[in-house]
């Protein structure tokens, strides 16, 4: 199965440019510095149909669906509730001017039931006009799920989801083929490694070189690569403290920054 995966944002909550901020990344004219909130979209190309997966939907989702091609999603797959990974949810309504078939919203069940409390309008009391149809879709961390196509249904692709940390707070990364994307990551527990053996192309968290609480350094996130093995990792959720062409110098062999509209391929 081949996969077409753009990076749609690769920054950290806030954004590259910091409002207010004039470090030389935020001042930088390298597009590469320039980073909207982090989400993804994959295209999977399978026998009877291609199938087209969002990666999270933050406050940047219209913009960056606009400027990257995004026409048409079959299924959202969410990381967790903050703000800079599901503010953009409502964004999803033009994907229903046309057709009123449902979208599924996977994720794990504590972030479903936050997500039905922050969008009430939307899976709660459905009095809002035109409110998108998405459905919760809850799912057991490493358990192997199908996601078909809206419109063809006998297209379907198989997404795991794999459990990681966010400081304290267990998350979602996603594996679908031989893609891994784990955003927000701090510490990817023992078990998880199973999920990814055989990954390929590895998206992963790679804050800063600085150690943070709730997120994977640079030389953390190198380690992790090392581990899961993967041909190439592209580390994502930067922050302002990078400056994209020195720091990517800086990494070791194999792992590289990611960049807003970056297009991976994988598999065949």
């Amino acid at each position: 199965m081949r996969l077409e995966v753009t990076l749609l944002g690769t920054g950290t909550s806030v954004g590259v440019p910091v409002i207010g901020c004039g470090c030389a990344v935020c001042t930088s004219d390298d597009p590469r510095d320039a980073r909207t909130r982090t989400s993804a979209h994959v295209t999977a190309h399978t026998p009877a149909g291609p199938v087209h997966l969002q990666i999270d939907a933050g406050p940047d989702f219209r913009r960056q669906a606009l400027a990257h091609g995004v026409t048409e999603v079959d299924a959202l797959l969410v990381t967790h509730a903050h703000f800079d990974h599901v503010m953009g949810l409502d964004d999803l309504r033009p994907f229903f001017f046309r057709d009123r078939s449902p979208i599924p919203v996977v994720t794990e069940a504590r972030t479903a039931e936050t997500l039905a409390e922050m969008f009430a309008y939307i899976f709660r009391d459905g009095t809002y006009p035109g409110v998108s149809r998405l459905e919760l879709q809850p799912v057991p961390p490493g358990a192997p799920i199908a996601v078909a196509s809206r419109t063809r249904p006998e297209a379907s692709v198989e997404v795991t989801p794999v459990p990681v940390y966010h400081g304290s707070a267990r998350i979602l990364g996603w594996r679908i083929g031989a893609l891994a994307y784990l955003t927000d990551v701090s510490r990817v527990p023992e078990g998880s490694f199973a999920l990814l053996d055989g990954v390929e192309v590895l998206v992963l968290d790679g804050l800063r070189p600085e150690t943070h609480p709730t997120h994977l350094s640079f030389g953390e996130a190198a380690e992790v690569a090392a581990r899961v093995g993967a041909r190439e990792t592209w580390l994502i959720h930067m922050t302002h403290n990078v400056l994209h062409e020195d720091a990517n110098a800086m990494l070791p062999e194999g792992v590289r920054l990611a960049y807003d509209g970056l297009q991976l391929q994988v598999g065949a």
